[in-house]
């Protein structure tokens, strides 16, 4: 342990800033104030040893703020020290300003941290509500089991293209009752190959049988009082249906908290990265940056909804004229979508087609 001798005095009446660099069993801790290191320590991962330990030495102080890196731990940390009476931040790894520096340790991750927070350096993950987390936790479990249900698909395609085995009907859509019928009497030569279908089989039938699981309670959140306002809202727009609707409710949660169209796409990710040089600008891919799901279910749902709304046809069909390709123009169409809705939300009123 490295402090000054006279904590409680040197703290007394002052802020104190506290940056944490978390790992699973040990957790660097540095505080800091008035510009000045006061203690660095290495304590046993675990939030009420933290808050005892603060407690015995900065209780003079006027304040003490938290912060450690978005990551593994979630928000369990910060609601317990917001429960004790200190303030806490929750910074996105990728967001800390960096530093050339050979020497990278826990110790100066933990003081890094803590620097910035003390000049007001360093953003701020938003903390939803434990219900609503718990709520959107249902939404990110079928999306794995959607993921994997896919996976499973392709590699049932590649089993039966291996062996040239091709499904003959007519019938586009592969996965139906027939489909899945006819794949359970599909034979090979060696009998191994049998049994790796029925295993292919078995994990396609359960991921289903999850998603549509998952989709009910998800169905049944849309009924809630809390959300089927806002859930009927953004459905009358046609190409949004309950996932879309859903996710765009529980990842975001507040829309309000967004105070322009402009920030509101930056969170997405949906705004063109820039890099620019003197008198040269050059704009790139979108940024990919915050939150991906619903990024996914926007672009996913755009391809619908301009088949019903023509004012995001006309600008779907306007940019393929450029010359740019489909998926260029389509994340621009949910870029347009993304903000539509937004204001749906703030304004309260559902959506309208063809409405600019």
């Amino acid at each position: 342990m490295k402090y000054l001798k006279d904590i409680e005095t040197f703290t007394s009446n002052k802020t104190v800033f506290c940056g944490i660099d978390i790992h699973l069993k040990n957790w660097n801790l540095c505080f800091m104030c008035d510009g000045q290191l006061v203690e660095k320590i290495n304590i046993t991962g675990n939030a009420d040893r933290l808050i005892q330990h603060a407690s015995r030495f900065y209780h003079r102080a006027s304040q003490v703020h938290f912060v450690y890196e978005a990551g593994f731990s979630g928000f369990h940390l910060y609601r317990k020290l917001e429960a004790a009476g200190f303030e806490c931040t929750i910074t996105p790894a990728n967001r800390v300003p960096s530093v050339l520096d050979k020497v990278k340790t826990d110790k100066r991750d933990a003081q890094k941290l803590a620097q910035y927070l003390s000049g007001g350096l360093l953003k701020a993950v938003f903390v939803p509500p434990l219900t609503v987390e718990a709520e959107r936790q249902v939404l990110r479990m079928r999306n794995s089991y959607q993921k994997k249900l896919t996976q499973v698909k392709n590699q049932i395609k590649s089993l039966l293209n291996l062996h040239g085995i091709i499904w003959s009907d007519s019938d586009g859509n592969k996965w139906t009752k027939r489909y899945l019928a006819w794949l359970e009497t599909v034979e090979f030569e060696n009998e191994n190959y049998r049994f790796i279908l029925d295993q292919h089989l078995a994990s396609f039938r359960f991921n289903r049988e999850k998603i549509a699981l998952l989709t009910r309670r998800i169905r049944d959140l849309s009924k809630n009082s809390t959300y089927h306002g806002n859930y009927m809202r953004l459905t009358a727009c046609k190409g949004i249906g309950l996932i879309t609707a859903m996710t765009f409710l529980l990842e975001l949660h507040d829309v309000v908290r967004f105070p322009s169209a402009e920030k509101f796409c930056s969170y997405l990710g949906l705004t063109s990265s820039q890099y620019s040089s003197g008198e040269h600008v050059r704009m790139g891919h979108i940024t990919r940056e915050g939150n991906s799901h619903v990024r996914r279910v926007l672009v996913e749902s755009a391809w619908t909804v301009i088949r019903h709304d023509p004012f995001l046809r006309e600008k779907y069909d306007r940019i393929r004229s450029r010359g740019t390709n489909g998926k260029k123009a389509i994340v621009a169409v949910a870029r347009s979508l993304a903000v539509r809705l937004r204001r749906c939300l703030i304004d309260q009123v559902p959506y309208e087609l063809g409405v600019c």
